[in-house]
């Protein structure tokens, strides 16, 4: 009888583990920007872009540095960044920005080299990442929060700069729905930059 008992507590035992284990595996998922599309027309704001620049690799802070998925509670300590645990981005996100920047650049008919392709007489632009999280005010009210400050700096002279600080509300309170929201949110940050560069420079 007490065989009996132990085997079957053995048993239970390794089925509540399994259980664990395969619940810890549900909802895990990699997110990036998707396709970038074959043809993203130029805006109203940016008509016949004309845009040759060099980018430079986007700064950004230590804490962004890999591919964790962020997010805050505004209403329990906003100052601290919370990882998902199971969820994260397919890369880190200076290089989702950076790789979003050249896709809408080429797109509209503009040219866009890396600093490290070497080409002179380019203007560089230069991108520090500041945030890029998912923001919780209440348990089901989120909005993605993106913001960056962009300079373009020509032979060593500096020929216009600005802060971009966007956000966008989530469909959903889950980092799929963060995620997609940053993609849109990225997306009009990545045209009104442009925009703001073709107006601020006759290049």
């Amino acid at each position: 009888m007490q065989t009996k008992f132990s085997t079957y507590l053995i048993i239970a035992s390794l089925t509540l583990l399994q259980a664990c284990a395969s619940t810890t595996s549900v909802g895990r998922a990699t997110y990036d920007f998707g396709l970038a599309p074959a043809a993203l027309a130029p805006s109203a704001s940016t008509p016949n872009l004309k845009l040759a620049i060099s980018l430079a690799d986007i700064s950004t802070p230590v804490v962004l540095e890999g591919n964790a998925m962020f997010y805050r509670l505004a209403y329990d300590n906003v100052q601290q960044l919370r990882p998902y645990a199971a969820q994260q981005w397919s890369m880190p996100p200076a290089q989702l920005l950076n790789t979003r920047i050249k896709a809408h650049i080429v797109a509209a008919g503009g040219t866009v080299v890396s600093v490290t392709d070497g080409v002179s007489d380019l203007p560089i632009l230069k991108i520090e990442l500041e945030e890029f999280s998912q923001v919780f005010s209440n348990a089901t009210n989120n909005q993605a929060q993106l913001s960056f400050r962009a300079s373009l700096v020509k032979k060593n002279k500096l020929i216009a700069q600005r802060n971009f600080n966007v956000s966008k509300a989530a469909s959903s309170a889950d980092a799929a729905g963060g995620a997609r929201a940053m993609q849109l949110l990225t997306d009009e940050a990545i045209t009104n930059m442009l925009a703001w560069l073709q107006s601020a420079t006759n290049i």
